[in-house]
């Protein structure tokens, strides 16, 4: 399973659920939703998420995708997020991995398990991975495939997770490959964590001058 071993690596197989910027340090966390109306709060979403992923992924040809989609039974509950993600021009190829993993305690969804599926996508299709990721919590937009979407820098090792339309993490295991990131969108970054950010991109000088 190469595209698992990638991502496994660039995690070091840590805690991939819960939310990226709190369980790897170093990273930048956005704030992207605005207006008053659900389609405007996506608009605005998507506008910010595409100007910032258009960055990450500007030397890339392809993303490295990750879905995943909790899941009671079986692995043909999926079939609703393909269709959704076909209707939103994404393809899954047949060189692809998917994997399962148990529900664990932390996990506040009952009994069932994670279906997990990698693969690769032109980076022309990142504003259409960005809309599905950003609808998850309207029910009423389509495309809409309901899953968990993580988009995937190979060659910078970093990870973005727009979790919803309310914001997006972007981690790397060096967090120098993300100061121009910090630099650009700084506007954009969320105030309740940008002390945090500021620690480690723009740390304060504390020594006493003589």
């Amino acid at each position: 399973m190469k595209f698992k071993s990638i991502i496994d690596g660039l995690t070091e197989a840590g805690s991939y659920r819960h939310a990226l910027f709190y369980n790897f340090p170093g990273g930048l966390r956005f704030e992207l939703s605005e207006g008053e109306s659900p389609l405007d709060q996506v608009l605005t979403a998507l506008r910010k998420a595409t100007e910032i992923c258009n960055d990450v992924f500007a030397d890339s040809d392809s993303v490295l995708v990750h879905l995943q989609r909790f899941v009671f039974s079986t692995r043909f509950e999926l079939r609703h997020s393909i269709r959704e993600l076909g209707m939103a021009g994404i393809s899954i190829p047949k060189d692809r991995d998917v994997w399962y993993e148990k529900v664990d305690e932390s996990d506040d969804f009952g009994e069932g398990f994670w279906i997990n599926c990698a693969f690769q996508v032109p980076a022309a299709k990142l504003q259409n991975l960005l809309w599905c990721a950003l609808v998850t919590d309207f029910s009423s937009m389509h495309p809409n495939p309901h899953c968990l979407i993580y988009l995937v820098n190979t060659a910078g090792a970093i990870i973005v997770h727009p979790y919803d339309d309310r914001g997006m993490d972007v981690i790397c295991r060096k967090p120098s490959v993300l100061e121009a990131l910090y630099k650009k969108h700084n506007h954009w970054l969320l105030d309740y964590d940008r002390e945090a950010m500021e620690q480690t991109f723009a740390p304060k000088n504390t020594g006493v001058n003589s």
